[in-house]
Protein backbone atom coordinates (compact mmCIF):
# COMPACT_ATOMS: atom_id res chain seq x y z
CA UNK A 1 0.00 0.00 0.00
CA UNK A 2 1.33 3.69 -0.67
CA UNK A 3 1.64 6.60 1.58
CA UNK A 4 0.00 9.66 0.81
CA UNK A 5 3.82 11.03 0.07
CA UNK A 6 4.58 8.33 -2.85
CA UNK A 7 1.15 8.88 -4.45
CA UNK A 8 1.49 12.56 -4.64
CA UNK A 9 4.73 12.33 -6.14
CA UNK A 10 3.40 9.76 -8.45
CA UNK A 11 1.04 11.92 -9.48
CA UNK A 12 3.00 14.75 -10.22
CA UNK A 13 5.49 13.30 -12.34
CA UNK A 14 2.56 11.89 -14.18
CA UNK A 15 1.08 15.51 -14.39
CA UNK A 16 4.51 16.67 -15.57
CA UNK A 17 4.53 14.83 -18.93
CA UNK A 18 0.64 16.05 -19.96
CA UNK A 19 1.12 18.43 -22.62
CA UNK A 20 0.49 21.59 -21.69
CA UNK A 21 -2.69 22.18 -23.93
CA UNK A 22 -4.39 20.14 -21.62
CA UNK A 23 -2.81 21.48 -18.00
CA UNK A 24 -6.36 23.55 -17.89
CA UNK A 25 -8.58 20.12 -18.28
CA UNK A 26 -6.40 18.90 -15.12
CA UNK A 27 -6.62 22.03 -12.96
CA UNK A 28 -10.49 21.98 -13.71
CA UNK A 29 -10.36 18.38 -12.16
CA UNK A 30 -8.56 18.68 -9.10
CA UNK A 31 -10.48 22.16 -8.81
CA UNK A 32 -13.63 19.98 -8.85
CA UNK A 33 -12.37 17.17 -6.60
CA UNK A 34 -11.63 20.21 -3.71
CA UNK A 35 -14.39 21.57 -4.41
CA UNK A 36 -16.27 18.29 -3.61
CA UNK A 37 -14.19 17.21 -0.60
CA UNK A 38 -15.04 21.09 1.04
CA UNK A 39 -18.53 20.14 0.91
CA UNK A 40 -18.56 16.87 2.50
CA UNK A 41 -16.39 18.63 5.30
CA UNK A 42 -18.57 21.11 5.81
CA UNK A 43 -21.99 19.20 5.91
CA UNK A 44 -19.78 16.71 8.68
CA UNK A 45 -19.26 19.45 10.44
CA UNK A 46 -23.15 19.22 11.65
CA UNK A 47 -22.91 15.92 12.47
CA UNK A 48 -23.89 15.61 16.44
CA UNK A 49 -24.65 19.12 16.56
CA UNK A 50 -28.15 18.14 17.89
CA UNK A 51 -26.86 15.31 20.67
CA UNK A 52 -27.28 17.41 23.41
CA UNK A 53 -30.85 18.64 22.52
CA UNK A 54 -33.40 17.79 24.98
CA UNK A 55 -36.16 15.76 23.28
CA UNK A 56 -39.18 17.76 23.95
CA UNK A 57 -37.50 20.64 21.95
CA UNK A 58 -36.39 18.24 19.20
CA UNK A 59 -39.89 17.12 19.13
CA UNK A 60 -41.30 20.81 18.80
CA UNK A 61 -38.29 21.35 16.05
CA UNK A 62 -39.46 18.17 14.09
CA UNK A 63 -43.00 18.00 14.76
CA UNK A 64 -43.88 21.53 14.07
CA UNK A 65 -41.65 22.37 11.52
CA UNK A 66 -43.99 22.49 8.46
CA UNK A 67 -46.77 24.44 10.17
CA UNK A 68 -43.96 26.79 11.41
CA UNK A 69 -42.80 27.05 7.74
CA UNK A 70 -45.77 27.94 6.61
CA UNK A 71 -46.77 30.38 8.93
CA UNK A 72 -43.32 32.58 8.08
CA UNK A 73 -44.27 32.28 4.36
CA UNK A 74 -48.03 33.94 4.99
CA UNK A 75 -45.89 36.57 7.13
CA UNK A 76 -43.48 37.08 4.42
CA UNK A 77 -46.53 37.35 1.94
CA UNK A 78 -48.90 39.81 3.32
Amino acid sequence: MMIDTQIRSRILRKIQRIPSNRLKEIDDFVSRIESSTNKKEKNLSFAGAWKNIDDSTFEDLTDNLIEKRQRSKRRINE
